[in-house]
């Protein structure tokens, strides 16, 4: 097993902690061999907040369904790559490109991939198009300075992107540990130049060179989560029955008495540990989840805390105009659509999660809205105006995971359809729900205008 063989200096990362966090005191025989510590990120705990207007999203707040995910929020990343004067700590730019993979099956619980058991975040991250300065760019920075491979120097102050408007990943020995971040957003100074994501250099991407178990990408998941609002499952030990006030302030993961190394089933505080979340200590390939609880805390931090940060997927093309109602899961079913407006590009994938199990049904499109409901509103809402078309065109099934998927040819639409530049469509899903009768339902409609 491949542990760790090209990180030769963890020890002497040391020298760095005087501007990092105190580093707790939890780690594992493995990482104590290593000399590493699983996560370098100090959460501060009650009677030391540093709030500031709204201060909703930090310690107290119950994550709300105000915050629910209901369109898909995109994060341009910057990676700075701290090498040493000789070169040593390069990541490749195939292990950027994984780890970009790795957060979007994570955070977007994409099925088929690791993350597809968790909660949709609705939250995706692609790597900057763009720099500060207006200049294209692969979102790809190297830098050869020893102090800074070390994680000293204060890099950040000389090299940072605005930290207002890209999320700015550093890799580096990170002080030794697998990762960390300076300050959760209610906790530190949102916006400055230290409001950073630290990864060690070899635990980035699939397959990385630390090797198994820390080799997946799951060390970045764990500490964007950190950067989004998140605390570690086992926060403050089982808390107390408050549990929106102690502990991880989130109620949907059970109390944790103190962290998870490995993979399996534990049991602390009278309930099974969360061990499969990623904002425990496991092992990365048994990370497979984010809660309902801890979505909607990150998407009230991108709302309050770092309202610049994350554009609607698309540049803010699609918008949800028109909502259905509950189907036999009690769930609503949710369009999103990924991709880009520019008609050219040919890159659109419409998703639809939240239904019943086998049900198939068609992807509805038309460029007036509505707002109808079926048979007095217990079979869905029709938000399309006649005429529509059925984009789909063939029959599509939920199957066993009740999502599906479906990415047009925009060179090849049905009759009656046209993406022409500056022409507006709305689109939604019609499904059958055979435990409801009538067995018609609909999932939320988005409006798109294609350029």
């Amino acid at each position: 097993m491949r542990l760790l063989a090209s990180l030769t200096a963890a020890a002497a990362c040391s020298a760095a902690f005087a501007q990092t966090p105190t580093l707790p005191q939890q780690t594992s025989p493995l990482l104590a061999r290593l000399g590493l510590q699983r996560c370098g990120t100090q959460v501060l705990d009650q009677g030391q907040w540093n709030f500031a207007p709204p201060g909703d999203c930090g310690n107290s707040t119950n994550p709300t369904a105000a915050y629910e995910p209901n369109q898909v929020l995109e994060i341009p990343v910057v990676f700075h790559i701290l090498r040493s004067s000789s070169g040593q700590g390069n990541v490749t730019d195939a292990n950027v490109n994984e780890q970009i993979d790795v957060l979007n099956e994570d955070f977007r619980a994409i099925a088929g991939t690791n993350g597809q058991p968790g909660y949709d975040t609705m939250i995706q991250f692609k790597l900057a198009t763009v720099d500060p300065g207006g200049n294209a760019t692969n979102g790809i920075n190297r830098y050869n300075n020893t102090t800074w491979y070390n994680d000293g120097g204060n890099y950040f102050n000389s090299i940072a992107w605005d930290p207002n408007n890209y999320l700015n990943i550093y890799t580096n020995q990170a002080s030794g540990a697998l990762g960390y971040v300076p300050f959760l957003p209610h906790q530190g100074s949102v916006g400055s130049n230290a409001d950073r994501v630290v990864a060690l250099w070899s635990a980035v991407g699939k397959n990385a060179p630390i090797g198994p178990p820390y080799n997946q990408g799951r060390t970045v998941t764990h500490e964007v989560g950190h950067y989004l609002g998140m605390y570690h499952t086992f926060q403050s030990g089982c808390g107390s029955s408050a549990c929106y006030s102690t502990g991880d302030r989130i109620c949907d993961t059970n109390p944790e008495a103190n962290p998870f190394f490995g993979c399996g089933n534990n049991s602390s505080c009278g309930s099974p540990d969360p061990t499969t979340n990623y904002m425990d200590y496991s092992d990365d390939l048994c990370m497979n989840r984010f809660t309902q609880e801890q979505a909607r805390r990150m998407r009230c931090t991108l709302q309050w805390w770092r309202p610049q940060l994350a554009e609607v997927a698309g540049g803010g093309f699609s918008t949800t105009y028109c909502t259905s109602n509950l189907n036999s899961l009690g769930q609503m079913a949710q369009l999103t659509v990924t991709g880009s407006p520019v008609v050219s590009d040919n890159d659109l994938n419409f998703s639809v999660a939240n239904l019943p199990t086998s049900v198939f049904g068609y992807l509805l499109m038309s460029q007036a809205q509505g707002n109808v409901p079926f048979f007095g509103g217990s079979s869905g809402v029709l938000c399309l105006g006649a005429p529509f078309i059925r984009f789909s065109g063939n029959v599509l099934n939920s199957g066993a995971n009740g999502e599906i998927d479906f990415s047009p040819d925009v060179n090849s639409l049905p009759q009656g359809a046209s993406f022409a530049t500056g022409s507006t469509w709305n689109f939604q899903y019609w499904y059958r729900d055979v435990v409801l009768f009538p067995t018609s339902n609909t999932s939320d409609a988005l409006e798109i205008t294609f350029q």
